[in-house]
């Protein structure tokens, strides 16, 4: 693996990446999604239906169609966050970070010593060990660090995530934030909105990216019209659906075509 995070990069020159994630656990998928125009696609391991090593196989397709391979782990777990990386991801989102502590203990996980606790050791990211000392020389300024604001306890400790060193992007999940917040399917509610502006503003007054997740790409231009730069434009599942969904619409209007068949 190359190692390059072009994700990374472009965010620190002041433009807005987006992506997608892929919660079904096919090579395939990931090639196809890695031959459009995403910068980055997201394995999504907390609800997708994938171990490490399908994941690890999906982050190699990924990068080889040029978007960062990025995965979202079960949770803020130590094994689990060392596992994803030396498989090949080169960003970690955790789910469900709510204090300071919680992010900064998501960074160590994802840093090497003297500044984390991530063990070295032989993965697909370093080819097996091959090239370890090559890969770990840079990891630590190449991988991201993506914690997760989608609980109202996260919305009333922003100010002291934020000010931890090492994060580089604060992700809104507006639905599960939405749902904490008593508010269940319904991420567009005001009281929402508010707790996501708020979110964003103490994001971008600390110098970090705002991030946030959307389910399709008008509300993803949307979210970065209001200043999110890390946005996800949808899921993999969603998105063929809508496909399926279009074309049967289609096929709808035309019964003589259908009868036909």
């Amino acid at each position: 693996m190359n190692h390059e995070n072009r994700t990374r990069e472009k965010l620190a020159g002041g433009e807005p990446a987006f992506g997608i994630f892929q919660s079904i656990g096919s090579v395939a998928v990931s090639e196809i999604l890695a031959n459009r125009e995403f910068d980055w696609v997201l394995v999504d391991m907390e609800h997708g239906q994938m171990g490490i090593e399908t994941a690890g196989d999906l982050f190699a397709a990924i990068e080889r169609g040029g978007p960062t391979p990025l995965v979202r782990v079960p949770g803020n777990d130590q094994a689990t966050i060392k596992r994803a990386l030396d498989a090949g991801a080169m960003g970690v989102m955790v789910p469900l970070v709510n204090s300071g502590e919680e992010a900064a203990r998501a960074v160590r996980y994802c840093r090497y010593a003297p500044g984390g606790l991530r063990g070295l050791g032989p993965g697909r990211a370093s080819l097996f060990g091959i090239r370890l000392m090559e890969y770990a020389s840079t990891a630590d300024s190449r991988v991201m660090v993506i914690v997760q604001a989608e609980h109202i306890d996260a919305v009333e400790h922003i100010d002291e995530i934020v000010k931890v060193p090492g994060i580089d992007v604060v992700f809104v999940g507006p639905f599960d934030l939405a749902c904490s917040m008593g508010h269940i399917g319904r991420p567009d509610h005001p009281e929402v909105e508010a707790a996501i502006a708020r979110v964003l503003a103490a994001t971008l007054e600390a110098g970090l990216i705002p991030g946030i997740f959307c389910m399709g790409a008008a509300a993803a231009v949307k979210r970065a019209g209001q200043g999110f730069r890390f946005v996800a434009a949808g899921l993999d599942s969603l998105s063929l659906n809508a496909g399926l969904t279009r074309t049967l619409d289609i096929l709808a209007q035309k019964p003589e075509v259908r009868n036909s068949i």
